[in-house]
């Protein structure tokens, strides 16, 4: 399963939009787990940026399962995640 989000604004508009994007459409565990502790760290970002800049927020992830060489899962997984938080220099509103 995979999942992204994606907002460009001021920062305390970004954090709204991602809040309600985060409580929405869960992910299966453990990959939920993952998602919801970026969800932490970006608000946590957003929370200390200037609130009159402008920045870029893009932040995904993916799970997979490993299975053995019989292809039985094995119960463990392979997680991916990319967080980027970028501020918007020269922003014009």
């Amino acid at each position: 399963m995979s999942w992204g989000i994606n907002a460009i604004g001021k920062p305390p508009a970004v954090a709204a939009k991602l809040a309600t994007e985060f409580s929405v459409h869960p992910c299966i565990e453990p990959e939920e787990g993952v998602r919801q502790a970026a969800a932490v760290v970006i608000a946590a970002v957003l929370a200390v940026q200037d609130p009159s800049s402008a920045v870029r927020v893009e932040a995904g992830g993916c799970q997979s399962t490993n299975y053995d060489s019989k292809g039985q899962p094995t119960g463990t997984f392979q997680n991916t995640l990319n967080i980027k938080i970028e501020p918007i220099y020269g922003f014009v509103e």
